[in-house]
């Protein structure tokens, strides 16, 4: 069963319920073995949930950053800012500044990190580059997303 299909049926909190019928997601055996409670409806598996955020955020951000600094195609020292953003996860240091070590970009340069924005996020985002670049000459800014909503993951419901 290593890195097949599961079928989870979705449930984001008391009294709301998604049209969705049904979501997939990919896991493996092992993370079930190792989180059980993953893999029911009412036990609790936040920190579990958690701990694949704080491992697989600043992986995906660093390889999503990688890639926009290849297309890019300018030294990565010319970055002045770094915008991080994603629906899940808190940990200190940020993301933001996990990324720029994987990356390999300036340590002290400016950041901003945006946790649990939601589907609004992009436009804030984009709205915060804005005013960082007309307000700081020559500025240079990364932005990163990195969307993953493992938080909201349940066991299958009882209820049809």
């Amino acid at each position: 069963m290593r890195n097949s299909e599961f079928e989870f049926h979705w449930s984001m909190g008391a009294g709301w319920k998604s049209m969705s019928k049904k979501h997939y997601i990919q896991l493996t055996e092992d993370i079930l073995q190792e989180n059980p409670n993953m893999a029911s409806y009412s036990e609790p598996s936040l920190n579990a949930r958690q701990d694949i955020l704080v491992e697989v955020v600043p992986k995906l951000g660093a390889a999503a950053a990688e890639k926009a600094l290849k297309e890019w195609g300018q030294p990565r020292f010319q970055i002045t800012h770094i915008i991080f953003c994603t629906t899940s996860g808190v940990e200190m240091p940020g993301v933001d500044y996990q990324v720029i070590k994987l990356v390999g970009l300036n340590p002290s340069m400016k950041r901003v990190m945006l946790y649990h924005q939601g589907c609004f996020a992009g436009g804030m985002v984009l709205r915060i580059t804005t005013h960082l670049t007309k307000n700081n000459c020559g500025a240079r800014v990364l932005i990163v997303c990195s969307e993953i909503t493992v938080v909201t993951l349940c066991g299958p419901s009882q209820d049809p």
